[in-house]
């Protein structure tokens, strides 16, 4: 696996159409986010609402949708790899689980310590619930 630091320097709300999420509780009803920019250059994006986390994975990430599609547990917790980012580790009892790194620019709210829900999401929907421990 190869690190990506591309650096981008717009958040999704300042872009010339702006992120649009509806919600239904804790799920997604719709949102544009697939036809924006990020979501063309692969970046995740990571939503809340109704007491859960959204992770909104680009398809192509196709790593990251296999690992994040089987997993049954996550977590999220500040970056160790990347300075200003927080990491969704994909925790599937192995040594060396699989993780996306986010920039705080691509999460809709403040990440705070607690036990939740992750709703893993690609463009043809939701792939994925599990419980998720969120630290900081």
């Amino acid at each position: 696996m190869t690190l990506d630091t591309r650096q981008f320097f717009m958040a999704p709300n300042e872009v010339r159409n702006p992120l649009s999420i509806a919600n239904d509780g804790a799920r997604i009803a719709t949102t544009n986010y697939w036809q924006l920019p990020f979501a063309e250059q692969g970046m995740c994006y990571l939503s809340g609402n109704a007491g859960s986390w959204r992770l909104l994975l680009p398809g192509i990430n196709a790593e990251a949708v296999s690992e994040f599609h089987s997993v049954k547990r996550a977590l999220i917790e500040r970056s160790i790899c990347i300075p200003g980012h927080f990491d969704i580790v994909a925790l599937d009892g192995s040594p060396n689980p699989y993780c996306v790194s986010i920039s705080k620019a691509m999460i809709d709210r403040s990440v705070t310590k607690r036990s939740c829900r992750l709703l893993i999401y690609t463009e043809d929907g939701l792939i994925n619930n599990v419980p998720v421990k969120v630290r900081v």
